[in-house]
This record gives structure tokens, C-alpha cells and sequence, in this order.
């Protein structure tokens, strides 16, 4: 069953659908009781049918949530909906190593990062006897920090009774037993329906790091006898002879987690740990007990200013439910520092990457050529604050500067104002004024503030269901304080996207989108945010090309380093047909913000407009090794891809974005196009069929039937479907003008009108 939205599970409200599988369905919700987000999993309906396996679970689920490891994701709670079972586990914020892999070796430095932290979650499990059975990428998410988690830990074991062969890929091949888990994962004694142990769990340890490795799984097979006959009977290709490369031992130690022999595999996690970590430090991948000398940081060339990386700050609060406000935290003060010309202050979406890295002072100075580093963390419980911050040298490691702020909330303000002061003393800076407030957060209410900094946490990390999540903590933040100016772009800037994302026609909306940008603008002339919705507004809902120009240069002469606002001038210039001012605002933007998967992606829609597909083709897979889960980045990846004549690459492309993008309008619209061009008509029909199956309980952006259509070159239904979308002035008609995606249909006089009313250059 399908949870809506609001539904309650006792004192769990459900926010949205996360995902599905072979387990169950999977929502974020909200515990009511704590105010906190989880996820709630909701198993299938059978299991309760049987008291005895029920009872089973409910005992060993106690066992399960009294793991407590920091790779392995929590289990909070199991409960009842319906009499059907659910639980309630920890919300994490990251993206599965499947999608991570992403069909691509990863970096030898990672795999032993996140093998040892694999390996030491499994071997705390097992020393309390729980054997998970189902370990594979889709179960191990990648945190926004870099660090791996092991999702459904014990969940297979606590089902297995009941459930049986509902949850395998395939029936046991031989003896009595019930296969549990999937197959291409399986440990040979999985796969004959034996009794298992920790040694299966290892093995598909094994599988995990060949893939992460390789790029690809260790078996393969068309039918499940093929695939079955892989795992029990073949080897798979030596990693060395894929990549010359590779460490030997590291090779070694997958080679012994894959022995088909149980007897002769690792026998315990702890040993595979061990000898993880004597590889890694022999190839100096963790720094020596010793302390040996690190490699010199890149020396600043003389007459360079100051400069300086600010950290996300870290979030030590009890409930670990301050992210948003530690990143806001970070934010500000970063934005007070960069005002001062004296001093070069890294994009924040660097100093993020490279904290989800887990790069030491060294590395981040290096790769961000900064001279110093500022560190922090928050602890918040209750209304009390424990604020602590360090200033280091990159160079030698000395402090500069160390200070802990134990405070109210209601002096959250002036703390910030207080380390942005502190820096810039140390740094032997000028402020811009002597006396004047450095952090101004547009607000007196700590209320109106804390509504504001979760709406910029979901903004920051858009899609469908985010957005929505965002714009009603602006909402919140601008009910309590209606001069809150910021908080009213924020609004603007919802309602823009949220055409383009399918979730609203963009005419509903524009009134709405402009009343806020207006309302940004009167109360704050001089921030450059309020400047930057209002040319958004005028772009994607009101088609005023000269407007929004003027609407973001103001924008970028208030912030100069705003890299959004320079990616969108370079949309407002590709709609007046100047391509080469163009490319310097997106080459701009890249630059200013160079870590952003967001920025990389905007670019890439640009230079696919302009028709420049190599370079499309390259932000795009800029994108997705930022943040591979993100949907329009699929959509350009793909495109880029078919418009380069690699048409199977393309269909490629596009299939694994709807497999990771939970099959998201803009995802099937990338497949079905790819379909079209490769003249697949039938499969791009049955993409057109699901979209209009979905529309009758979802709205769905007239722009991408019209994107298909276009693409099987049929003008009448696409010319019908351009209709639709301008009348619901939907954002994405921007590209119209300029865009090859609609080459077959340019010349149609139906075409050419709708470009005409939308003052287009012809």
C-alpha cells in the first residue's frame, strides 16, 4: 500500500515516498514527539499473518536497534499500521554506493576508506551474533560527509522466517533451504539454501569493493541459472588485468573475501579490518602513529591577499538534528568575511566537498590554495548553545586562534558577528566599518531565523519533494516576520522551480513568485538575493528577457560572487541570442563555485542550448560525480549524449538516472527521447503512455510530451503539447528559442507563432 502524505503511523506523520524494494516501502516522516525526521519502512503486509514469526521479529528487532556503530543506520522503533509491520530507522542524508559506483571505478584511496569502515560495522554486528544476508551497494548509503552506512542491518535475518523465497532473487538451488537476499550478492552457500554465517556477509563484502573497484558486479547473467552458475562455478575478471594499476594487496584481500570455499575465506570482519588498515598504511593513505612530516602545502606567490576555507561546521548536538543550522552557521559568517576585499574566502561548496572528503588542514589548503582554515562545531540543547571554533595555519598547523561561546539562542547573532570580527583581527584585517554589524541575518526573530535556515537546507538540496519542504519554512519564517526579506526571495525562488519540477503549473504560481520577489526587493534593495529571484521571476514565468538581465546584473554588481546569478545571466543572454556573453557568465559562475553540482548543471543545460555538446557533455559528468542522483543532470547527461551521435550511451545514460531517480517525470522524458532518437518508437510510446497514466493523480509538465514528441519529429501532437505548456507558462520553455531538441519541429508556423509571443529571436 502507498502511504499520502499526513498519513499517521501512531506518532509518526509521513512527509513523503523516499523509495521502494523487494523489503517494502520506505518514507520520510516526521516523529511528532521529538520533532525530528526519520524514516519509516514499511514491511510487507504477510509478515503479520504469522504470530510466531511476528513475535520472532519483534524480539530480534530489539536485538537489531541495540546496535550501536556509527556505519550501521539505526533502528528507532517497530510499530503497527493496519496490522501491517513497520519501522522506524535513522534518516540519512546521502546517496546509495550503487549510485555513487555509478558504472565508474572508484578512486583506490576511497575503496580503503570505506572497506575498513564496512568491515568494522560488520564486525561489531556479528560479535552480537546478527548476520545481515543481504549486503550490496543499494544497501550502504554514502553520507553528505563521505563516510559509508549499512542500511536494513539484520532486517533479512528478522524476515527470513516468514517471508522465504519472496525476498530472493531466485528459489534455492539445491536443499531444503530458503535462498534470502539477492543473487548476483550472494555467497555460494547462499545461493544452495545452506545455513549461512558471518562468512556470507563477508563475501558479499567481497563483491561490494570488486564493484567499487571495477565499476561493475563481479556476476552477471541474463537468467538466474546463468547468474547462479557465476557465483557458484566461475571467477571473476582479476582486477589488475582491468587496471594495470591497482594495488596487489588490496587485490589480495577482495581475492580472499571471494573464495567460494568458506573455509578458506577471511573467517572474521576484524581480520578483514586489520589487514585493510596495514594496507592503507603502508600505502599512506592514514597518516603514521608517529606523526611523520607531511608534504608542504602550495606556498602563497607574494602580494597575495589572505585567504581562508570555512568549514561546514559540524552538528554535536544530542539529538544530531542541527545540521541545518550548523551549515547556516558556516554560511553566514562566510558571507560577512567575503565582503572584505582584503581577504579571498573559498566557495562554500569547495569547503564542503572537502570535508566530505576527510581531507586533513594540508590537503584543503592545497587544493583550495587557502592560507587558513576555520573549524566548528555546535551543540544545542534546549535553549543553550556551545559554539566552538578554531583558526589554523595550514602551513605549519598553528592555531591562530580558539574560543568557545556557551550562550543563549537569543545570542546567536552576535556570536556570529563576534568570530567574523575574531578572523579578521587574527588576519590583521580591515572590516568595513568599525563598529557596524558584520552578520546580519535580515531578522530579530530567532523564530523567523530558524524557519529561514532549514527552508536555505532543503533549498540547497532541491528537487520535487524538497522544495516543497523549503517553501513552508520560508512561509513559516515570513508569517512570524513579514519584513523578513530574505525569507521572501526564498518563497520566490520556490515557486519559480516548482513548474519546471512538476509540482504546480507555472501559472498558478506566478503571481505568487513575483508578489514575493517585489516584497524582497522593497524591503532590501541592496541584497543582491532579492535582485536575483525578481530575475527569475522575469525569465522563467514572465518571459521578460531584457528584464531579468537587468534584474541580475543588479544582482551580480551587489555580490559579485553569487555564481547562481551568473549562471542564469548567461540564460537571459542565450535568450537574446549574445551565446559568446553566454559562455563567459557560465565560464564565470563554474569558476566562482567550482565544487557545485548544481552550478556544473546549470552550465551544462546552457552549452546543450547552445549547441556546444562536447562541453555540455563534460559539465554534465561534472554534475553527477558531484552529486549523482541528480535528476537533471541525467536529463543533460543524456542528451548531450544522443546530440554527440552516441545514441546507446544515451538510452544508457538515461536508464540508470530513472533506476536511481525513482522513474521522476524529467528522467523518463530523457529516456523517452533517447528512445526516439535511436527510433526505438514503441518504447518512447510506452514512455508517453506512463506519463499520461501518472497525470491523471500528478501534474506533469506539459514541456516533456512536448520533448518526446519533438524528438519522434510527430509536429502536430508536439505542437499541440507547446500549446498546452505556454499556456501554462512553464519555465522550461525557455530553451525553446535555442535549444537542437527541437530542430524537427523549428520550421512548423505553430512553432514559430509561440516564439513570436514569447518575443523570442528568431
Amino acid at each position: 500500500m502507498s502511504l499520502a502524505a499526513g498519513t499517521r503511523l501512531g506518532p509518526y506523520e509521513i512527509v513523503g515516498p523516499i523509495g521502494a524494494g523487494g523489503m517494502g516501502e520506505v518514507y520520510r516522516a516526521t516523529d511528532t514527539r521529538l520533532g525530528r525526521d526519520v524514516a519509516v519502512k514499511l514491511l510487507p503486509a504477510g509478515l503479520a499473518s504469522n504470530q510466531q514469526a511476528l513475535e520472532r521479529f519483534r524480539r530480534e528487532a530489539r536485538l537489531v536497534a541495540s546496535l550501536n556503530h556509527p556505519g550501521i543506520c539505526t533502528l528507532h522503533d517497530l510499530g503497527h499500521h493496519n496490522a501491517q509491520p513497520f519501522l522506524v530507522l535513522e534518516l540519512l542524508d546521502g546517496t546509495t554506493l550503487g549510485a555513487h559506483i555509478g558504472g565508474r571505478p572508484r578512486p583506490v584511496d576511497e575503496i580503503g576508506l570505506i572497506a575498513t569502515e564496512l568491515a568494522d560495522a560488520l564486525d561489531s554486528a556479528h560479535k552480537r551474533g546478527i548476520v545481515h544476508h543481504d549486503l550490496k551497494p543499494a544497501n550502504i548509503i554514502i553520507t553528505a560527509s563521505g563516510h559509508a552506512k549499512i542500511l536494513d542491518f539484520g532486517v533479512a535475518t528478522l524476515a527470513q522466517e516468514h517471508l522465504g523465497a519472496t525476498m530472493a532473487t531466485a528459489a534455492p538451488l539445491t536443499g531444503d533451504g530458503v535462498a534470502i537476499g539477492t543473487l548476483a550478492y550472494m555467497a555460494p552457500e547462499q545461493v544452495r539454501g545452506e545455513i549461512i554465517d558471518q562468512r556470507a556477509d563477508l563475501f558479499a563484502l567481497g563483491l561490494v569493493l570488486y564493484e567499487m573497484a571495477s565499476g561493475r558486479p563481479a556476476f552477471t547473467g541474463n537468467t538466474t541459472g546463468v547468474l547462479a552458475d557465476a557465483v557458484l562455478n566461475r571467477e571473476p575478471a582479476a582486477l589488475r588485468t582491468l587496471d594495470p594499476a591497482f594495488p596487489a594487496p588490496l587485490e589480495a584481500i577482495i581475492v580472499k573475501l571471494l573464495e567460494k570455499d568458506r573455509e578458506l575465506r577471511y573467517q572474521h570482519a576484524a581480520d578483514v579490518r586489520a589487514d585493510l588498515k596495514r594496507h592503507r598504511r603502508d600505502t599512506g593513505q592514514v597518516q603514521p602513529a608517529s606523526g611523520a612530516a607531511s608534504p608542504a602545502p602550495a606556498t602563497p606567490r607574494p602580494g597575495e591577499p589572505a585567504s581562508l576555507v570555512v568549514l561546514p561546521f559540524a552538528d554535536l548536538s544530542p539529538g544530531h538534528d542541527q545540521q541545518y543550522f550548523c551549515e547556516g552557521m558556516a554560511d553566514e559568517i562566510i558571507t560577512a568575511l567575503s565582503a572584505l576585499t582584503s581577504l579571498r574566502v573559498a566557495s562554500r561548496t569547495s569547503a564542503a566537498r572537502c570535508q566530505e572528503k576527510g581531507l586533513d588542514i594540508t590537503e584543503i589548503g592545497r587544493q583550495l590554495k587557502v592560507q587558513t582554515v576555520l573549524e566548528g562545531s555546535v551543540r544545542k540543547a534546549g535553549n543553550r548553545l556551545r559554539i566552538s571554533v578554531q583558526l589554523t595555519k595550514v602551513d605549519d598547523g598553528y592555531q591562530l586562534w580558539a574560543e568557545r561561546y556557551d550562550r543563549d539562542m537569543d545570542d546567536v547573532f552576535a556570536v556570529q558577528d563576534e568570530i567574523a570580527r575574531a578572523i579578521a583581527d587574527r588576519l590583521r584585517l580591515k572590516l568595513a566599518t568599525d563598529d557596524g554589524v558584520q552578520v546580519a541575518p535580515g531578522t530579530e526573530s530567532l523564530d523567523a531565523y530558524n524557519h529561514y535556515l532549514q527552508g536555505r537546507y532543503h533549498w540547497a538540496r532541491r528537487n520535487r519533494w524538497r522544495t516543497q519542504v523549503a517553501l513552508e519554512n520560508f512561509t513559516k519564517a515570513v508569517l512570524i516576520d513579514p519584513n523578513y526579506a530574505a525569507a521572501h526571495a526564498g518563497i520566490a525562488d520556490c515557486y519559480t522551480v516548482m513548474g519546471v519540477y512538476s509540482v504546480r503549473p507555472s501559472v498558478e504560481l506566478r503571481d505568487a513568485a513575483r508578489t514575493a520577489a517585489e516584497r524582497a526587493v522593497h524591503l532590501a534593495p541592496a541584497l543582491a538575493e532579492a535582485h536575483h529571484s525578481m530575475g527569475g521571476v522575469r525569465i522563467f514565468l514572465e518571459w521578460d528577457w531584457p528584464g531579468g538581465e537587468a534584474s541580475l546584473r543588479m544582482a551580480r554588481a551587489l555580490n559579485p560572487k553569487l555564481a547562481i546569478s551568473a549562471a542564469h545571466l548567461g540564460l537571459a543572454l542565450i535568450t537574446l541570442g549574445r551565446f559568446e556573453e553566454a559562455a563567459e557568465s557560465d565560464k564565470l559562475a563554474v569558476t566562482l563555485e567550482p565544487d557545485s553540482a548544481l552550478i556544473a548543471n546549470v552550465a551544462s543545460s546552457h552549452y546543450l542550448w547552445m549547441g556546444q555538446f562536447e562541453r555540455a557533455y563534460e559539465l554534465a559528468e561534472r554534475s553527477l560525480a558531484l552529486e549523482p542522483d541528480g535528476a537533471f543532470a541525467h536529463w543533460n547527461h543524456a542528451n548531450a549524449l544522443r546530440f554527440l551521435g552516441r545514441t546507446d550511451e544515451a538510452i544508457q545514460s538515461a536508464e540508470r538516472g530513472v533506476e536511481r531517480g525513482e522513474r521522476q517525470p524529467v528522467l523518463l522524458t530523457a529516456l523517452g527521447q533517447a528512445y526516439a532518437t535511436a527510433r526505438r518508437v514503441a518504447d518512447a510510446d510506452r514512455i508517453l503512455a506512463e506519463l499520461t497514466a501518472r497525470s491523471a493523480h500528478q501534474y506533469i509538465a506539459p514541456t516533456y510530451f512536448l520533448d518526446i514528441h519533438a524528438a519522434l519529429g510527430r509536429r502536430d501532437e508536439a505542437c499541440h503539447w507547446l500549446e498546452r505548456a505556454y499556456a501554462d507558462r512553464n519555465g522550461l520553455l525557455v530553451r525553446l528559442g535555442s535549444s537542437p531538441e527541437f530542430d524537427l519541429i523549428r520550421e512548423d508556423s505553430r512553432f514559430r507563432a509561440v516564439t513570436e509571443r514569447m518575443r523570442l529571436p528568431q
